[in-house]
């Protein structure tokens, strides 16, 4: 199949599950790949990586400045700040090109943001990935906020979505999603939708334990800290659960691993005991030095690749139940640990007896090899490329 990807942002090892599935689609098809990137960084955190595994990749390139400022403008419109973040004519522009240019069999867009790109793909069928329902992950935000400004900015948001997110959805082929739980929040804002889970999974040959010297009182949490969720985990999790373990254990450390983490995450820096890295290259070591994973989600919608990559890591996984959501019940590998005493409780346990902390580290590393392989999610998006191909090609 000769397939045209479209993303809001460069695919990247931090983008993870656009990056995967073109990753393997790459070694089965001519895959081209045009995506969004913000001025001067693009090439340095994601291009550079995906240019060997696809036909072609153009990063047409789109400032924060700028989204930020198509977001005010739609303040009083009906369009949500999300999506219009993302308008780009010279992205559209691009897109137009490239299918009067290219005889592509299908498209796939990614991303809610990037759903009125669809507008310039012609007559092609479509297959949309919307990943998580961000009608529902703006409603937990919005619940959350504790600044008045930022919960009306959140519930007006939610409002948004709520009527913005199905429409758009029922004008693609196919919409496909990372979980259970997220298709029945898709389908209860909208029954007639058909959707399919194409679940995240996981590198167990790049995120593999690598034997290097564990610190017996290291807690580790990664993700991308300019996503108010993972900020927002961070500073719950320091405020709350680590003063508790840092007087027990004198040299407990936590360190916090991701992106661009906003003032409040790298204050906690000056935090005893707390590290707070900034972007990393790679995360690996600071997995593999750790003896335990925290995910302390207070806010999450679909599959947090945060901890599959620790299980793979054979990590133990000490997560809020929100953060566990879509995984099965009694995932091995992973803890669940409801409350701020509960969270204390679990890593302590884990803590105080290594040998149990490595078991269940290897108990997930097995879970994820059975169960969650990029190349059996994609198996299952080749089918639906299929049925999408074969039924548009009935209707038109």
């Amino acid at each position: 199949m000769r397939i045209l990807f479209i993303a809001p942002y460069v695919p990247s090892r931090i983008r993870v599950r656009s990056f995967q599935l073109i990753r393997e689609l790459g070694k089965r098809h001519h895959v081209h790949v045009l995506a969004l990137g913000e001025v001067g960084r693009a090439k340095v955190r994601g291009a550079e990586d995906l240019s060997g595994m696809v036909d072609d990749l153009i990063v047409t390139p789109h400032s924060k400045l700028r989204g930020l400022a198509q977001s005010l403008v739609a303040l009083p419109t009906p369009t949500p700040m999300c999506a219009a973040f993302c308008w780009s004519p010279a992205m559209k522009r691009m897109i137009t090109d490239a299918v009067r240019g290219t005889r592509f069999d299908v498209v796939h867009i990614e991303h809610l943001r990037a759903a009125h790109f669809a507008t310039a793909c012609g007559d092609l069928p479509i297959v949309f990935d919307s990943v998580d329902c961000l009608t529902g992950l703006f409603g937990q935000m919005a619940h959350a906020k504790k600044n008045p400004i930022g919960k009306l900015v959140m519930l007006e948001e939610t409002w948004k979505l709520r009527r913005y997110e199905p429409r758009a959805l029922a004008g693609f082929d196919r919409v496909i999603i990372t979980s259970d739980t997220e298709r029945d929040e898709l389908t209860a804002l909208n029954p007639a939708l058909r959707i399919d889970v194409v679940a995240n999974g996981v590198d167990t040959d790049y995120f593999a334990p690598r034997g290097g010297t564990k610190f017996p009182h290291r807690l580790v949490f990664s993700g991308k800290m300019g996503y108010h969720p993972n900020a927002q985990a961070a500073l719950w999790f320091a405020q709350n659960v680590f003063g508790a373990l840092k007087r027990k254990y004198a040299d407990a450390e936590f360190v916090i691993v991701g992106s661009n983490p906003p003032p409040e995450v790298k204050k906690l820096g000056k935090v005893p005991g707390i590290t707070v890295t900034g972007y990393v290259d790679d995360i690996r070591p600071h997995l593999d030095s750790s003896s335990v994973a925290v995910v302390p989600m207070q806010v999450a919608v679909g599959i947090q690749n945060k901890i599959l990559e620790a299980m793979a890591m054979g990590l133990p996984v000490v997560a809020t139940p929100i953060a566990t959501r879509a995984l099965h019940e009694g995932c091995p590998g992973v803890v669940e640990a409801a409350s701020t005493e509960d969270m204390i409780a679990e890593v302590s346990k884990l803590l105080d007896n290594p040998g149990l902390a490595e078991q269940i580290g290897r108990d997930g590393r097995e879970e994820v090899g059975r169960n969650s392989s990029w190349r059996s999610s994609v198996d299952g998006l080749e089918l639906i490329y299929e049925e999408a191909i074969r039924d548009h090609g009935r209707m038109t």
